[in-house]
């Protein structure tokens, strides 16, 4: 496991943050601006995408998709003669993969270069059988991060698998799609528990809607380690770099009021 995401996760008291942020987007300038002024604000981690086509599952949203289409796919190849600087800027990364990239377990087409440096992977698109993913990615010292959605009712087998395999931290989504929001009430707070139950050693991020301070306080009450931000930051991005900075200074006040639940949750990651 990488020794980054360990340390970027093992935060104390503090509510953790992440961002999805993508090269070049909306030019490399920006974008350069954007991945340094998150480091500055003390994002934990940031999260970009790996892949090779513009092909996307049901749940990246309107957003993320027109953002990806602006970027480009030279910007976005892994191959890219600038993506190697961009992500040199992000001391812990977390590469999100599409399908294009991996559409198989046993069928990486990405290239390996792209994997130097990543603390962790999350597939965009529903990988079965998940041990089989987590356990190739383990092979190349990289945490494949267990997704699931913050429904009611208590986890069915599968997805008490999935947490058992995966590595890192689990990725709750509060809707089917980026950027729509979820409902932040105690079904949230039931479903954190219950992951608890099976994996105590892995801090809970919420994603998918979460826009602003409320938000961040919201999924804080609920019990969550951490919150990750994609679709509102990329818009709040398309607006300029000093709107960005100012979001995300509202954001890193609002984290820093809220307590961390579980603050010693990776002490036993490996």
């Amino acid at each position: 496991m990488s020794a980054g995401l360990r340390e970027s996760l093992a935060i104390g008291g503090r509510l953790g943050f992440g961002i999805y942020l993508i090269p070049g987007f909306p030019d490399w300038d920006t974008s350069f601006a954007a991945v340094r002024a998150a480091v500055a604000a003390g994002v934990d981690f940031v999260e970009f995408p790996i892949l090779l086509d513009a092909g996307f599952s049901a749940s990246t949203g309107s957003v993320v998709a027109e953002a990806l289409a602006k970027a480009g796919p030279d910007n976005l190849d892994p191959r890219s003669s600038r993506l190697p600087e961009w992500l040199a800027q992000a001391p812990v990364r977390v590469g999100i993969v599409y399908r294009s990239a991996w559409p198989a377990a046993g069928d990486w087409r990405a290239g390996d270069e792209i994997l130097s440096g990543c603390a962790g992977l999350l597939c965009e698109h529903d990988i079965r059988p998940f041990p089989e993913y987590a356990a190739l990615a383990r092979r190349r010292g990289l945490a494949l991060v267990p997704p699931l959605r913050a429904t009611a009712g208590h986890l069915t087998d599968e997805e008490a698998d999935v947490l058992g395999c995966g590595d890192g931290f689990v990725y709750l989504a509060l809707s089917a799609e980026t950027g729509r929001a979820g409902t932040i009430d105690d079904r949230l707070g039931r479903r954190i528990d219950d992951i608890r139950r099976i994996r105590p050693d892995l801090p809970v991020y919420t994603a998918f809607g979460i826009r602003d301070g409320d938000d961040v306080a919201a999924v804080a009450r609920q019990g969550a380690d951490g919150f990750i931000v994609g679709s509102h930051a990329l818009t709040v991005l398309g607006d300029g770099v000093p709107a960005f900075e100012r979001w995300l200074l509202g954001m890193s006040r609002a984290r820093s009021g809220q307590a961390r639940s579980s603050p010693d949750l990776l002490e036993n990651f490996r």
